[in-house]
């Protein structure tokens, strides 16, 4: 047969060569490749180059010409593959196999996948990396061919059967991925007995192997299999896999618990909707196996959250979190529940809540993922204003918990920021609802419902003057009730008192903000209304402390928000309310305390109100006049509060630990909002005597938290916070909470996604470290030195205690605040001997071997930013230390954390002084690249790239070998190098940026760079995919040479329908850098509707998306106004009602634009939804879906519109309907499209905006009408000499006017008419 081949070639060479010679060259030597693999072993390196050019090849050649090699193709790619190759090198043989059949002739698919079988069946012992590519090629074409060989099922299971018995992991693993792909290729058209071999396979071998890699392709098969219908499933066999699911979510590794979770949901789906499994067999009448279970949402959800316990009931919540939105996306997309449905089943969902009276941070942040997530994001605007209501009814339950009620409250604020306004379904039950939780006993219920009030008037801002005017009254009658103690519900009083000062203080804030501004009498009467809480008082002491609070909260918000020039001149009348309580003698302020608790708590938020007023007028960004005379009383005050903490620390007061820890967190807050610690010298010593526990005593304080914000993230690869799908997931997982934590800032402009995310004791960790920092700076060398010694003592001593750990992350924390403060404040040079004790201690702490990712990371990041403090002498030296400590380094931890720490110091120091030691450096951590030790390699990886990018263009001469190294890596014998992708595909962009315009686009370097990203981001991982994105943008920016704008165009649009904001982010980002560098190439890519459906879909990453749509517009614009009329058109007069009369009718809306398979069933790990469908599909969609545009959409179109009189440039013929009728009649220009042609239509737009139903469009609309009279006011008529162009409108923009400026016209539109 070869023979025939090779005189087949013979005869056609010269043809074939001249029309398809890459595809003919490549499909040759790989046969001549093939041929002497029984003597000579491939060389993988070739194989991967040739395996990338076929593959590159048959997408550009049409089915004729692959035809005439298509079985020479598909025999050396099947001998290949059988006489075993490496992991990079199946994959692509196996992939060119599918598209050869798949472009080529169909019928072979038939024989390819029979013999492939009949491989793999023989009894004899087969090498393991030829059964893996066996395997891996038949779950290609069963991927791609799956429902045309369900004849092969039965037997396709008995080889993954046999294959589960070989002891190489990998080989297990390729097992699975051709089962998973079978089944999901097959869609439950197979035979019975099949589906029920391939259940037990998964159950009893895939499950409970020991290898991680195994049971992680075991949980995506069980999750494939239930989303193709659970064929054979009875009730036991489904309900053993749900309990086994949920134990899942209790495993060590957090991919396979994530695999486990969206298992979990679509089984859950699945045990809903029975049904499902008659659909899944072809019509065949049979009634399914399984019956509807109603309680399985209770037993497998909501029973095990609740009864979650331990160590593992976080990593428990979360999974049970991840899988129960899995199940709702499932539900809506894949089984298309209605609407009501999906928000009936969210309230269930809260019964997570209802398991104590008291709040639970963790949970409550669970279940707000969970309503956000998985039910607010996929409803759309009408179902949306519907869960509006139906929350609101929720929250008059009287047996609503307290947690219910915040996260119903904050789910609420979310629904009302996303729709854009207030439905009046909604104002109807606004009272009873949302302003009754004003008054709750819970005074987390109170905080939300004040919150959801801002939210609702940054809707809508025309009920903000009636909201605040009735706090005010409601403030100063409840203030009168409880001061003379008349009350009979003195609780309920005060919990009123709370609420109105808090939604108050939240309108406030929220009020200069607003397009209507703020009543130019708010400040002074807030301002009054806040010094007579504070100064007034009362016979009750339980009364005069609420009143006192609710005042510094109100002054708080007024400091905070209010621009400064209203309160300038009552600047010293407030610094006068703190006298009160920090000046004087403390003993004589608590002589006469008798609660201890309710004192300190007022002192808290009094001390947070001055942290407010330092930061308005004495921080740098401050534009007070009196700033530097008002800081000496407020470091008076400051001192006092010390003063006072010193003595309740030693007098030490019942039940007033908490309480205290909490005053002496705000008060170092307050010393670290003064930008320059030397203003505060004096107290430095006091201050430390506060902060120095936890590295002074260590045994008593808790591990602090604040590495996860201060480490690089750069490095998050490492470990342990590895970004997921996105930041708001990555919250999640990260969140820890505290019962006594602190509550939602009410004026804050940004409010944390989750309430109370850390405890008191921890926050005053945080703090107390961050002074250490800021004041260690400051110090000078003998008194660094005693600190730094303090440090090292209990390190040494404390080794074998249990606080060490916990003491390592404070350590770390209080060396990197000092090293960054240092930077910050550039303060006087340190010591040699300074230097030398900073790096020993940070050495000491990398040689221990009990230390996790994160004290690793601080401690190699300590060395670079050490590196960056010192002179170039001692870091060269210290850099050769650590060259010459790596040579000799046997334990694979340390050399990982040597090789990072090499790589940190380039990063942070870099310069002339350390490029000698570039080549020394690549050198030895790329030695390490090549370890068996997959964590190892990571970590080398990760400094390999740190010095690459820190070296720029001096790393020119290094690029072939990392190359080589990098290929080298990729074509391993079986690592794990999953971990490792990520890695390899940031080095790949890194050579990209040192090389730029040197990339030739036909290159053997380039092209073997682009197949490196293609390779690694064939996991469809999101940290791969990003690395695939993040190439096409450092080829727009470094390379522009390298390939067309066309190509980026068509690899970057799939990406904007992805459901991960980090890939839409790239993608957008490099789609704006792609109109600022080439506007008139990207004219014609016509992506404004793309980008429009991206900005309607996704909620996040709206101010970028805006961004380059404006770019676009006004890059493109001049060339043709009359296509963005048309779009912007039909935006604009997109309405509603058509949305809600189908969703009447159908009751569901599939508002991703793709179908449902697509979007979880038929490619899940890809994480980008709907990317078979090809590029024009997101815009058809789009088309077909731009009359149920969302309400925000539809505005910022408008907008957009207003801008097209402008965007159109200053060209003459534009706005004069004379010259652009001899441009387009004489033959100058025909293709040309002038603005003054679509006049009428352009008028007529505007007026229908501005008189049309939408309140909130019809200012922009008038301001329309004022930039066409702007712009067009003296064009002339030319069929009418003497007369302007306009007059033939004047009943529109006359009517328009009147409407606008009628005494009944909302404020916004007035104001626009007027003007």
């Amino acid at each position: 047969m070869a023979k025939r081949g090779g005189d087949a070639a013979l005869a056609t060479e010269g043809m074939a060569l001249s029309r398809f010679g890459v595809l003919v060259s490549s499909a040759t030597e790989l046969e001549s490749i093939a041929a002497s693999a029984p003597y000579q072993p491939p060389d993988p390196l070739l194989c991967f180059d040739l395996l990338s050019q076929l593959v590159s090849s048959i997408e550009e050649e049409p089915k004729e010409s692959i035809q005439l090699w298509q079985r020479k193709c598909e025999d050396a790619l099947f001998s290949l593959l059988t006489f075993g190759a490496r992991r990079p090198v199946r994959r692509l043989a196996s992939v060119a196999m599918g598209r050869v059949i798949e472009k080529g002739d169909g019928i072979s698919i038939y024989s390819r996948a029979s013999t492939l079988q009949g491989f793999l069946v023989d009894g004899k012992k087969i090498e393991p990396t030829s059964c893996a590519g066996a395997a891996q090629c038949l779950g290609e074409l069963y991927r791609l061919f799956g429902r045309r060989i369900t004849a092969g099922l039965v037997e396709t299971t008995n080889i993954v059967s046999k294959l589960m018995k070989y002891s190489e992991d990998y080989v297990r693993q390729d097992a699975l991925l051709l089962l998973e792909n079978a089944l999901e290729g097959s869609g439950g058209g197979g035979a019975p007995a099949s589906y029920m071999e391939a259940y037990r396979i998964i159950m009893r071998l895939g499950l409970v192997d020991k290898s991680l890699i195994v049971r992680l392709a075991a949980a995506r098969c069980l999750k494939t299999f239930g989303s193709i219908g659970g064929i054979g499933l009875g009730m036991p066999e489904l309900e053993s896999s749900l309990g086994y699911c949920v134990k899942g979510l209790e495993d060590q590794v957090p991919s396979v618990r994530d695999a486990f979770a969206d298992a979990l949901g679509a089984l859950l789906a699945l045990s809903m909707n029975p049904d499902a499994q008659v659909k899944m067999k072809k019509g065949k009448n049979q009634t399914p196996v399984t019956k509807k279970s109603e309680d399985s949402l209770q037993k497998y959800l909501i029973a095990p959250f609740v009864k979650a316990s331990g160590v593992n009931a976080k990593k428990l919540r979360i999974g049970l979190a991840l899988s129960c939105v899995f199940f709702f996306q499932v539900i809506h997309l894949k089984y298309h529940y209605p609407h009501s449905e999906l928000q009936n089943l969210a309230l269930k969902a809260m019964e997570m809540l209802q398991g104590s009276g008291s709040i639970d941070p963790h949970s409550l942040a669970c279940v707000l993922y969970i309503l956000r997530v998985g039910v607010a994001d996929q409803l759309t605007e009408p179902a949306q204003r519907d869960f509006l209501v139906l929350l609101g009814r929720k929250l008059e339950s009287s047996d609503c918990s307290p947690s219910v009620r915040v996260a119903t409250l904050r789910i609420l604020s979310y629904l009302l920021k996303s729709l854009g306004e207030v439905p009046a379904e909604f104002k109807d039950v606004l009272d009873n609802t949302v302003v009754a939780a004003l008054s709750h006993f819970s005074v987390h219920v109170r905080i939300e419902a004040a919150l959801t009030l801002r939210a609702l008037a940054e809707v809508d801002p025309t009920c903000v003057g009636g909201l605040i005017s009735l706090g005010i009254t409601t403030l100063n009658a409840v203030r009168e009730i409880v001061s003379f103690d008349k009350g009979n519900n003195l609780s309920g009083e005060l919990a009123t008192l709370h609420g109105q000062a808090a939604v108050l203080a939240a309108l406030v804030a929220i009020s200069p903000k607003l397009l209507l501004g703020y009543p130019a009498r708010l400040p002074k009467s807030v301002f009054e209304v806040s010094k007579e809480m504070l100064n007034t008082a009362s016979r009750n002491l339980v009364a005069a402390t609420a009143v006192r609070e609710a005042g510094w909260l109100l002054l708080s918000s007024l400091v905070s928000s209010m621009p400064k020039e209203e309160l300038e001149d009552q600047a010293f009348d407030i610094l006068l309310l703190w006298a009160g309580s920090f000046a004087g003698n403390p003993e004589q302020h608590l002589r006469g305390v008798q609660d201890w608790t309710s004192e300190l708590r007022v002192l808290s938020v009094s001390m947070e109100a001055l942290t407010v007023f330092i930061k308005s007028f004495i921080s740098p960004k401050a534009t007070s006049t009196y700033g530097g005379i008002l800081l000496q009383p407020v470091l008076a005050y400051l001192s006092g509060a010390l003063s006072l903490i010193s003595l309740l620390s030693s007098k030490r007061p019942p039940n007033a630990k908490s309480a205290l820890d909490l005053l002496t967190t705000r008060v170092l807050m307050a010393y670290q909002s003064i930008s320059d610690p030397l203003a505060y010298k004096s107290e430095h010593t006091q201050i430390m005597r506060v902060c120095s526990g936890p590295i002074s005593e260590p045994s008593g304080w808790a591990e602090s938290s604040l590495l996860r914000i201060l480490l690089d993230k750069r490095d998050a690869c490492l470990g342990p916070w590895i970004p997921g799908r996105d930041s708001f997931e990555d919250e999640l997982r990260a969140f820890e909470g505290g019962s006594d934590g602190l509550l939602p800032c009410v004026w804050d402009d940004d409010v944390g996604n989750f309430p109370q995310p850390e405890s008191v004791s921890k926050i005053l960790v945080n703090q107390m470290l961050l002074c250490f920092g800021n004041i260690f700076a400051c110090q000078d060398n003998h008194e660094k030195i005693a600190l730094l010694k303090r440090i090292d003592q209990s390190l040494r001593t404390g080794k074998k205690q249990s606080w060490y750990l916990s003491f390592v992350t404070n350590a770390c924390v209080g060396l990197l605040s000092g090293l960054k403060s240092i930077l910050s404040f550039r303060t006087q040079e340190l010591s040699a001997e300074i230097l030398s004790f900073i790096q020993s201690i940070l050495q000491a702490i990398l040689r221990e071997t009990v230390i996790s990712p994160a004290q690793k990371r601080a401690a190699c990041e300590g060395l670079g930013l050490l590196g960056r403090v010192a002179n170039d002498v001692f870091t060269a030296r210290m850099t050769r230390s650590l060259l010459g400590e790596l040579a000799l380094a046997v334990d694979s931890n340390h050399s990982g954390s040597i090789a990072l720490s090499l790589g940190c110091i380039h990063r942070s120091a870099g310069g002339i002084a350390l490029s000698i030691l570039v080549p020394s450096t690549v050198s030895s951590i790329s030695a390490l690249c090549k370890s068996t030790d997959s964590t190892l390699q990571l970590w080398s990886l990760h400094a390999l790239l740190l010095s690459i990018e820190a070296a720029g263009l001096s790393y020119v001469s290094q690029v072939q070998a990392t190359l080589l190294l990098v290929m080298e890596i990729l074509l391993l014998d079986e690592n794990g190098y999953l971990d490792l992708r990520q890695e390899i595909g940031r080095l790949i962009n890194a050579i990209v940026a040192v090389l730029g315009p040197e990339l030739s686009p036909g290159s053997t370097f380039f092209s073997r760079c682009k197949s490196v990203i293609e390779e690694v981001s064939s996991s469809k991982e999101t940290a791969t995919l990003l690395e695939s994105v993040r190439f096409t943008q450092q080829l727009v920016l470094f390379a522009p040479q390298a390939a067309t704008v066309h190509s980026h165009v068509q690899n970057l649009i799939p990406t904007l329908s992805s459901r991960q904001p980090s890939l839409r982010y790239l993608a957008v980002s490099t789609l704006h850098h792609l109109i600022e560098r080439d506007p008139a190439a990207m004219i014609n890519e016509n992506i404004e509707e793309n980008l429009f459906s991206m900005l309607d879909e996704k909620l996040i990453l709206t101010n970028l998306v805006r961004s380059t749509i404006n770019r676009l517009l006004y890059s493109s614009c001049p060339q043709c106004p009359s296509r963005w009329l048309a779009i912007l058109r039909n935006m604009v007069l997109a309405t509603s009602s058509a949305r809600n009369d189908s969703l009447a009718s159908s009751g569901t809306d599939n508002i991703n634009g793709v179908s449902d398979t697509d979007a979880y069933y038929g490619d899940e790990d890809d994480m980008i939804s709907g990317s078979k469908q090809g590029p024009t599909s997101i815009s058809s969609n789009f088309l077909k879906r731009n009359k149920h545009l969302r309400y925000r959409t539809r505005i910022f179109a408008a907008e957009c519109l207003s801008c097209v009189p402008t965007a159109v440039g200053t060209e003459p013929a534009h706005f004069d309907l004379s010259l652009a009728r001899n441009q387009t009649g004489k033959g100058h220009n025909t293709s040309a499209d002038w603005l003054v042609l679509k006049l009428q239509e352009l008028i007529s737009l505007s007026y229908q905006i501005s008189t049309g139903q939408f309140e909130g469009m019809q200012p922009t609309g008038v301001r329309l009408l004022s930039v066409i009279m702007d712009q067009f006011g003296n064009a002339p008529d030319p069929d009418f000499p003497g007369h302007i162009l306009l007059e033939q409108y004047q009943a529109q923009l006359v009517s328009a006017v009147r409407s606008a400026i009628s005494t009944a016209s909302a404020p916004l539109l007035l104001d626009a008419g007027l003007s």
